[in-house]
C-alpha cells in the first residue's frame, strides 16, 4: 500500500468525525446563545436612549418656561437670571444662558448677573431663531466654563419684540447618571455619542473620553442605521459586540458594548461536553492512527538513516521497504549522494559570494535611495519658498506698470515688494549661514555682552511684529556672557519666530533668563502646535520640519532650528526641547557658558548698556 492511502486513512479517521460532532454541536449552541443575550443588550439600549432623551425632553419644558415668561417680554433680564438660577438650584454640572437675536450673550447662571461673557457672540443662536424649533448641539468647550459641554437651544416665541435663544448647558457629566441604570452590567463599556460621532459621556474614563471621536467603523455603520450591532475591537483592544441605537429627541448616539467573551459564557458548559466528546473520539482517532503509522514507522526510519548518512558522504544500496514511493526515495538518494558530495563546496563558496554582493548592493540602494529623496525634498521646499514671494513681487511690479494708478495702491504694491524681499533675503541668507558653519568658515565676533537686556531688545521687537495675537510672558536676569552679539540675536529670533509662527492666535508664549550652576539659560515657552515625540531627536536637524507638505501653511526650509544648534554650539553651548505631544506646546532651552566673574560692568559713559531688572509680566492677547 502507497503511503499516500495511509496517510487519507490517518486523516479521515481523526478529523471527519471531529470536525462534524463539534462544527455542529458547538456552532448551533453558540449561535442561540448569542442571539438571546445580543437581544436583551439591545433592550437595555433603547431603555438608556429613552433615559437620555427624557433628561432633555425635562430641559426642554424648564428652557420653555423661561422663553414666555413675562419677565423676558419686558425685557426684565435680572429677574429672568433669577428665575433660571432657581431652576438650575442644587445642579452643579447644569446651568442657563441667554442669547439675544443679535447673538450677544446676556448672562450665564455660571457667572454673577452682569458679568462680561468671553466672547461676543453666540453664532448658533442666528441658526435657532432660523428654524425656529429647539436645538440639542454636539459635544463643544465651552467659552465661559472651559470645560466639556453640550446644549439643549430653545427659540423664544416669535412676537413684536426682541426674540431671544435660552439655553441649559450640560457638563458631559452630567450624563453619566445615566449610567447608574441598574440594567447595565458592570463589564459593559457605555457610551452616549453626538450627531457627529463625537464621546459626550461614557461610563468608563468619561473625562479622558470626552470630545474624542467614535471607533471609525462603528461610526460608519451607525451613521447608515438607527439601531443594530456591530462586532468590533475597541480602543482598549477588547473584543465587543457593539450594540448601538440613536436617541430620537438628540440625534445622539447611545453604544453598550459587551464583551464577546461575557455573550458567549452561557455556552461554555455545552462546549465542555462537546470537548468531552471531541476528546473521545480523538482517543478513538489516535488508535487507528498509531495502528497505520506502524506500518510507515519501519520505512520513515530507514529513510531517514540513508538520508541522515548522504550528509556524510556516499551510501551503499538500501533494502528494499515495501512502500513504493519510500524505494523511490532511497533509489534516488543512492544515485544522487555522489553528485552532492562533489558539489557541496562548490555551491557553499557560491552561496557565500552571492550573499555578500546582495548585502553590498541593498547598502548601496538605500544610501542613493535617501539621498535622492533629500534632494528632492529640499529642492521642492526651496522651489516653492521662493515662487510664493516671486509670484507676489511679481503681481507688485504689474500694478506698478498701470497707467493711472493711485498713490495708495502704488504704496501698497511697493509694501508688498519689500516684505516679500525681505522674506527671500532672510531664505539666502539661511542657506548661506548653514553652508558657512557647515564647512567652518563662521568667525565669532565675541564681546562681553548682557544677555537679558538684548532678549528684552528682541522680545520688544517681536511683540511689536505680532500685534496682540499672543499673551507674552516675559523674565529676564542679567546675564552676562562672551558672545558675538548678531548671532546670539539670530539665534533667539529664530526661536521666538518659530514661538509665533507655530502658536494659535490667543495662545501664550513666555520667554525667561537666569543663572544656574555657571549656566546662563534661556526658555521659549509656547503654547503651540507641539512637536510628535518622534520627531524630538531630529527637529535639530538641517531641512527637518516635521510631517509637512510642498503647499503647508507655515513654510520655511526647516533650517532655523539647525542654525540654533549650530551657533550655540560655536558660543560653547547647548539646545534642547522637550514637548508633550501634538497640540500640547512645546519648550526650547538654550544653556550659554557664564563669563567666568558671573558679570562684567561696562564702562561709564554714553555707550554703556543698561542692567535689566528681573521682571514679569503678561500681556492679554
Amino acid at each position: 500500500m502507497k503511503t499516500r492511502t495511509y496517510l487519507f486513512l490517518m486523516a479521515a479517521a481523526i478529523l471527519v468525525p471531529v470536525a462534524l460532532v463539534f462544527w455542529i454541536g458547538v456552532s448551533m449552541l453558540l449561535d442561540w446563545e448569542r442571539e438571546t443575550r445580543i437581544q436583551r443588550v439591545q433592550e437595555t439600549a433603547r431603555a438608556t436612549a429613552l433615559l437620555v432623551d427624557r433628561e432633555i425632553a425635562v430641559a426642554e419644558t424648564l428652557l420653555r418656561v423661561i422663553a414666555k415668561s413675562e419677565a423676558l417680554d419686558e425685557e426684565n433680564y435680572a429677574r429672568v437670571y433669577r428665575l433660571a438660577v432657581r431652576l438650575n438650584e442644587g445642579e452643579p454640572l447644569s446651568w442657563t444662558t441667554l442669547v439675544d437675536d443679535r447673538t450677544r450673550p446676556i448672562f450665564n447662571t455660571l457667572l454673577p448677573f452682569g458679568t462680561q461673557l468671553a466672547g461676543t457672540t453666540r453664532p448658533y443662536a442666528a441658526e435657532v431663531l432660523r428654524t425656529n424649533r429647539t436645538r440639542v448641539s454636539g459635544y463643544f468647550q465651552g467659552p465661559t466654563s472651559r470645560r466639556s459641554v453640550v446644549s439643549v437651544d430653545v427659540p423664544s416665541p416669535p412676537g413684536d419684540g426682541p426674540r431671544y435663544v435660552v439655553s441649559q448647558v450640560f457638563d458631559t457629566r452630567y450624563f453619566e447618571r445615566v449610567f447608574a441604570n441598574r440594567a447595565l452590567e458592570p463589564t459593559w463599556l457605555v457610551g452616549i455619542f453626538d450627531a457627529n460621532g463625537v464621546t459626550v459621556a461614557r461610563n468608563r474614563h468619561g473625562a479622558q473620553a470626552a470630545g474624542k471621536p467614535m471607533h471609525p467603523e462603528m461610526h460608519t455603520t451607525a451613521r447608515h442605521a438607527g439601531s443594530g450591532v456591530l462586532r468590533h475591537t475597541t480602543h482598549e483592544g477588547v473584543e465587543v459586540y457593539g450594540v448601538y441605537t440613536r436617541s430620537a429627541a438628540s440625534g445622539w448616539t447611545i453604544v453598550i458594548g459587551v464583551p464577546v467573551a461575557e455573550i458567549e459564557a452561557a455556552a461554555r458548559t455545552a462546549a465542555m461536553l462537546a470537548t468531552v466528546a471531541l476528546i473521545v473520539l480523538m482517543g478513538f482517532a489516535i488508535v487507528i492512527a498509531v495502528f497505520l503509522g506502524n506500518k510507515l514507522s519501519a520505512a520513515l526510519q530507514q529513510a531517514g538513516s540513508v538520508a541522515n548518512a548522504l550528509a556524510r558522504g556516499s551510501i551503499a544500496k538500501p533494502r528494499p521497504t515495501r512502500v513504493d514511493e519510500v524505494d523511490a526515495l532511497l533509489d534516488g538518494l543512492h544515485f544522487t549522494s555522489g553528485a552532492l558530495v562533489r558539489e557541496s563546496k562548490a555551491r557553499q563558496a557560491l552561496q557565500h559570494e552571492r550573499e555578500q554582493l546582495l548585502l553590498s548592493e541593498q547598502h548601496a540602494r538605500r544610501e542613493a535611495e535617501a539621498q535622492s529623496r533629500a534632494k528632492d525634498s529640499f529642492l521642492a521646499m526651496l522651489g516653492h519658498e521662493l515662487r510664493n514671494p516671486l509670484a507676489a513681487i511679481s503681481g507688485a511690479m504689474s500694478v506698478l506698470d498701470m497707467p493711472n494708478l493711485k498713490p495708495e495702491l502704488a504704496a501698497n504694491a511697493r509694501d508688498v515688494s519689500r516684505r516679500q524681499m525681505r522674506h527671500l533675503t532672510r531664505i539666502v541668507d539661511d542657506l548661506l549661514d548653514v553652508q558657512r558653519i557647515l564647512s567652518g568658515k563662521i568667525v565669532l565676533q565675541c564681546a562681553p555682552l548682557n544677555l537679558g537686556e538684548l532678549l528684552h531688545a528682541c522680545v520688544e521687537a517681536k511683540r511689536l511684529v505680532d500685534a496682540g495675537s499672543h499673551a507674552w510672558e516675559v523674565a529676564l536676569e542679567p546675564a552676562w556672557i562672551d558672545g558675538d552679539r548678531t548671532r546670539i540675536e539670530q539665534i533667539v529670533d529664530n526661536l521666538l519666530h518659530n514661538a509665533i509662527k507655530y502658536t494659535p492666535a490667543g495662545g501664550r508664549i513666555a520667554v525667561h533668563c537666569r543663572q544656574a550652576e555657571g549656566w546662563v539659560v534661556v526658555e521659549v515657552v509656547d503654547t503651540g502646535i507641539g512637536i510628535a515625540r518622534e520627531l524630538l531627536p531630529l527637529i535639530f536637524d538641517v531641512l527637518v520640519q516635521g510631517p509637512t507638505s510642498i503647499d503647508r501653511a507655515q513654510g520655511g526650509l526647516g533650517l532655523g532650528l539647525a542654525l540654533v544648534k549650530e551657533l550655540t554650539a560655536l558660543h560653547g553651548g547647548k539646545v534642547s526641547v522637550h514637548s508633550e505631544g501634538h497640540g500640547k506646546g512645546c519648550t526650547f532651552t538654550v544653556y550659554l557658558p557664564l563669563r567666568p566673574d558671573g558679570a562684567f560692568e561696562p564702562a561709564t559713559g554714553a555707550d554703556a548698556a543698561p542692567a535689566v531688572a528681573p521682571r514679569s509680566s503678561l500681556d492679554p492677547a
